[in-house]
């Protein structure tokens, strides 16, 4: 069995820290990136959009079930469930246009959003494919915390959530650069696996940036939940009526008062932390498609180096080798341009 076999069948996940070293790294230097050709944040910039309008109509439907505006309240229900689902294929199509870009953009070619959005489009199959094994993902991840299921069985789920979103990410660029299909595709990911250069094997089954969202933000929702139980404590009175809960003792159990600075009787109105769990959720979403997004241009400049060496802009490929084995320094491996299939 050759090594980059072995790699493979061995995801490995980061952890905390280096999830966050990941990021600082890869936030530092994509700029180099995205300086060459400044369309590429276009597709990010269109998901941001679409996360943010998504979790303002969910809280918005929230706002009018408490206010008993159940007609609105209904509406805005069904149009989160579209726009839930719908994510799935927007996403994947911006992501194939990131893709897309990205490795023009190591080409040497200029290309503009239109001409990616004109590329995507030929792409519909293979976007509606990988949406598709999204929503099976995401269906399997919550799945996994699901109390009812065994110790083995939540590892199962947890391999399988991780280990596809690492194929993923090495599906886009097969589809958006050589425009194969699915089984295609499977293939030009073994072959990636096959030829990776003895230089970038140790990266090749790392889950880049997994789970930093999380771990980034629990601590965040943590804090705001607190600031919110504050507010809607001391202010209450202040707070439409439809959001008062009564009595904190009615709402939080006896220990938790222990360590705050509130009675029993004191009266909670639940508005700020709805508030503050929707700015939270807002700047996570907007985050998580930014996480996203650099996962895309370096997955798709991994799957370039390794299977379309020859095709690299000179003045790029030095810095590129640095960029995948996330070293800020150091001479840069030999070419291995000659070898690797183009």
């Amino acid at each position: 069995m050759q090594r980059g076999e072995e790699t493979l069948d061995k995801f490995r996940r980061p952890g905390a820290q280096e999830r966050i070293k990941q990021l600082a790294y890869l936030l530092k230097h994509t700029v180099t990136i995205i300086g060459r050709d400044a369309d590429i944040l276009r597709p990010l910039l269109r998901m941001a959009i679409y996360a943010a309008v998504l979790v303002t109509v969910f809280f918005a439907m929230i706002w009018a079930y408490a206010i008993d505006a159940s007609g609105t309240g209904t509406v805005l229900l069904l149009l989160s469930v579209a726009l839930f689902l719908y994510k799935f294929f927007y996403y994947n199509r911006q992501e194939l246009a990131v893709s897309w870009l990205v490795s023009e953009t190591a080409f040497g070619r200029d290309r503009s959003l239109a001409d990616a959005s004109e590329h995507v489009a030929t792409l519909r199959s293979q976007a509606r494919s990988l949406a598709l094994l999204d929503m099976g993902a995401a269906w399997i991840a919550s799945r996994k915390n699901n109390n009812k299921s065994g110790m083995l069985t939540n590892l199962l789920l947890s391999a399988i959530t991780e280990g596809w979103d690492l194929v993923n990410h090495f599906l886009l660029p097969a589809f958006a650069i050589d425009g194969v299909g699915f089984r295609d595709a499977m293939g030009k990911i073994r072959s990636a696996r096959d030829n990776v250069p003895e230089t970038l094997m140790g990266v090749f089954g790392i889950d880049i940036l997994g789970r930093v969202v999380v771990t980034i933000f629990a601590p965040i929702y943590v804090l705001l939940g607190l600031g919110g139980v504050v507010l809607g404590t001391w202010l209450s009175g202040i707070f439409p009526a439809a959001f008062h809960a009564g009595q904190v003792g009615e709402v939080l159990p006896p220990e938790v008062l222990d360590w705050l600075p509130i009675t029993a009787t004191t009266e909670f109105n639940w508005l700020p932390v709805l508030v503050a769990i929707f700015l939270g959720k807002i700047v996570a979403a907007v985050f998580e498609r930014a996480v996203t997004t650099l996962k895309v241009i370096y997955f798709t400049l991994f799957y370039a180096r390794t299977l379309h060496a020859g095709s690299l802009s000179q003045d790029i490929r030095d810095e590129l080798e640095r960029y995948l084995r996330m070293e800020d320094g150091g001479a840069a491996a030999p070419d291995d341009s000659a070898t690797a299939p183009g």
